[in-house]
């Protein structure tokens, strides 16, 4: 889908936190590994990185909320119909005062997203620490059909490409949330 060559010329070496950061979080549909990735303003594009990538899924939701407490995120993603659904009530769980608040995109939006990470990395409008995980999922991604436009296929099995999901949601709601800041009133 993306080559090599074409991601790895986007990569930097440092980059610094702009305005904001939205964070995405996703899993294999085996449930193992996971990962969070965060997106952030930087040099008049989005930068995209892995935060934390590892088995299992007992670490994510502590994880999401030490991240939440020390960042203040403009959201977390989670799309909701993927594997990575059946943590949003425990990341919304409020008991200790540290729920964080879920955006689940809808199919569409899903293939925006996709769609829009795709058009950024030819642009060259994304930036990335060369994560070895991102650069994993990328090799081995494929496409889907989602309606008249397509989704990162998630069931191959040889291929975890949760980093990749998580960095594609994070990005593209950075992105919504400022076209939504710019023009209607942010209700989310």
């Amino acid at each position: 889908m993306i080559g090599e060559e074409a991601w790895r010329a986007l990569a930097v070496a440092d980059a610094e936190r702009g305005q904001g950061v939205a964070f995405a979080l996703d899993m294999t549909p085996e449930r193992s590994p996971a990962a969070i990735c965060a997106a952030f303003p930087w040099r008049g594009g989005v930068h995209v990185t892995v935060v934390d990538h590892r088995p299992g899924t007992g670490w994510i939701v502590q994880r999401a909320r030490e991240l939440h407490e020390r960042w203040g995120p403009r959201c977390w993603m989670v799309d909701g119909a993927g594997p990575a659904g059946s943590l949003i009530a425990a990341l919304e769980d409020d008991e200790d005062g540290i729920g964080v608040t879920v955006v689940q995109p809808k199919a569409r939006e899903v293939a925006a997203a996709c769609g829009q990470f795709y058009d950024a990395v030819a642009a060259q409008e994304i930036t990335h620490f060369d994560d070895a995980p991102l650069a994993s999922a990328l090799a081995g991604a494929q496409k889907r059909p989602l309606g008249d436009a397509w989704a990162w296929a998630r069931r191959i099995v040889s291929v975890d490409i949760s980093p990749l999901v998580a960095a594609t949601l994070a990005k593209w709601r950075l992105g919504a949330e400022v076209e939504e800041e710019e023009g209607a009133p942010n209700l989310w």
